[in-house]
């Protein structure tokens, strides 16, 4: 059955030609089209329609498409929201897509087959959402059943609790020691687990006390009267070193509890071994350590790169503190000659090896690409390297949904000028030594791996002697402080202008150590990279 049917699909535009050759490229698909000329329109529309996918520009007179996709979030939030735009607006449509209030981003100018499979894969999540809600209402009403049956259960105990021979039965077949005591606490009853864990056999606990398993701290420590006063109070759990009879000791955890045999008051006492438990333990912070370790030797080895020690003109530093976890920062320098190196630095979103794998990839692909045309006599373009290297990694990319964030950074300190390429990566901070004064650069691409077709702009700037260049991951910017406010870009730009005199090195170290006293720490929740050049 096609899934798609009978869905509605609104699509939101306030020209009319636009809405006609949508209506025509729409015309043959399984879904049901409405379309709406503004904002107001379609909030009329989602509140009579059950509408499951909207598809608005993103420039609309009046209300415009975002103040629409936030209104949609509040009053419909199952509707899966998509924005038609072009490459002007990036700044806004990557924040509503790390925010959630849109699903996926349509460039202009629209490609049909692009935007209805991205349409169809709208309505299948719309599809995921609404199953999930029935199986969540499911799962609510099972859970009402098991807590009845929990209480007849509750009920079925107490009765069972008036039979000895039917509790001895029971828990003879434990695996956990379970202990009857009597109001003296005496032993009255021991199960064949309480047996192989403390080696006496059961005649000879019907002739011990509850203290003879005790160690003297723990006779010193009241832990008697704790569990015999268990006939009057609520239950309780204690964790407790004994003795078996051989004279070694066991760490137990004990949960005490009362009932009636023969209609005479008793505890019963369950003792689990920790000795397990421990083990186990053990095991998973060592498991832990491990995968740390390996993560560690990941980012080192596949996604970080030394500075270049042969290059003249600039003094280069370099740092990448780790969240402890794979997040998909990585680094690379690239020396032509002792003027003349490419930087990379990205971000690949997600977490984990995938991300990993990814950023790993991006570095061979661009080196790759550098290869194939070293047959030249001069270093290709900037801008000819990153469009080859997109013609190579979009498909794959869209195919396994993911993207990275990259900047495109050309030294060429003989001409006294750098280059960038910026797919989406933060700002580029650039002190001028002249006059002491800074300024931000920052492009217009998208991140690598969000759109099929891409220009990619190239800026170029001049540099002068003294100057500084800060390149660094939002792991900075978006470092949390305790109040939950994030360390911020004005911060990081102050820092940087107070400290352009200093030597690179001790910039980084001045960065990293605002870090940990704005935050508090020295580990944060995303990769934390920064990389400081000084022209000389």
């Amino acid at each position: 059955m096609d899934m798609n049917t009978d869905a509605n699909i609104l699509i939101v535009d306030d020209e009319q030609d636009t809405l006609f050759a949508l209506k025509r490229y729409l015309r043959l698909e399984p879904y049901t089209t409405h379309f709406a000329k503004s904002a107001e329109q379609a909030l009329e529309t989602c509140d009579t329609i059950n509408i499951a996918v909207v598809v608005t520009d993103l420039r609309m007179p009046g209300m415009s498409g975002k103040e629409l996709l936030d209104a949609l979030q509040e009053r419909h939030p199952l509707i899966v929201r998509i924005i038609i735009s072009g490459t002007e607006d990036i700044g806004m449509i990557i924040d509503s897509i790390n925010s959630g209030v849109i699903f996926r981003f349509i460039p202009k100018p629209m490609e049909p087959e692009r935007m209805k499979a991205i349409i169809r894969d709208a309505i299948a999540f719309y599809r995921m959402q609404l199953e999930h809600r029935e199986m969540s209402a499911l799962a609510e009403k099972q859970n009402r059943y098991l807590t009845q049956i929990n209480d007849e259960l509750r009920l079925m105990t107490t009765r069972l609790q008036d039979s000895e021979q039917r509790f001895r039965a029971m828990n003879d077949a434990a695996f956990d020691p379970i202990f009857l005591l009597d109001a003296a606490g005496r032993i009255v009853y021991a199960n064949v687990a309480a047996e192989t864990i403390f080696g006496y056999t059961r005649k000879e606990f019907l002739s011990l006390l509850v203290g003879d398993l005790m160690t003297p701290e723990n006779i010193k420590a009241g832990i008697i009267e704790k569990l015999l006063t268990s006939l009057n109070t609520a239950p309780k759990e204690l964790e407790i070193d004994c003795l078996k009879k051989d004279g070694t000791n066991v760490n137990i955890g004990i949960s005490v509890n009362t009932a009636k045999i023969l209609s005479v008051p008793h505890i019963i006492m369950i003792a689990r071994d920790n000795t397990l438990r421990a083990q186990e333990e053990k095991s998973r912070l060592e498991l832990e350590k491990v995968q740390k370790t390996l993560e560690s030797q990941i980012e080192r080895r596949l996604l970080q790169r030394h500075v270049p020690i042969t290059l003249e003109g600039a003094s280069i530093s370099h740092f990448m503190l780790s969240s402890g976890h794979l997040n998909g920062d990585f680094s690379d320098f690239i020396v032509y000659e002792q003027q003349l190196a490419d930087i990379l630095l990205g971000d690949v979103m997600g977490h984990g090896i995938l991300s990993a794998l990814v950023g790993s990839g991006m570095k061979s692909l661009y080196l790759r690409t550098i290869a194939r045309k070293s047959f030249r006599t001069t270093v290709p373009e900037l801008q000819e390297i990153v469009t080859d290297l997109h013609r190579e990694c979009i498909h794959d990319l869209l195919d396994i949904e993911i993207y990275a964030t990259m900047l495109f950074f050309r030294l060429d300190l003989k001409h006294k000028r750098l280059s960038m390429i910026d797919c989406g990566h933060t700002s580029t901070i650039h002190v001028h030594a002249a006059d002491g004064t800074c300024s931000l650069l920052k492009g217009s691409n998208l991140p690598i791996g969000m759109v099929e077709e891409q220009d990619f702009a190239c800026v170029d700037v001049a540099i002068e002697h003294g100057d500084t260049i800060v390149i660094y991951s939002d792991g900075i910017t978006e470092a949390q402080l305790p109040d939950r406010s994030f360390f911020g870009e004005d911060r990081l730009i102050e820092l940087v202008t107070r400290h352009q005199k200093a030597c690179t090195d001790d910039i980084l170290l001045a960065i990293r150590q605002e870090l940990s006293s704005a935050t508090g720490g020295t580990t944060f929740e995303d990769d934390a990279s920064c990389i400081v050049i000084r022209i000389s």
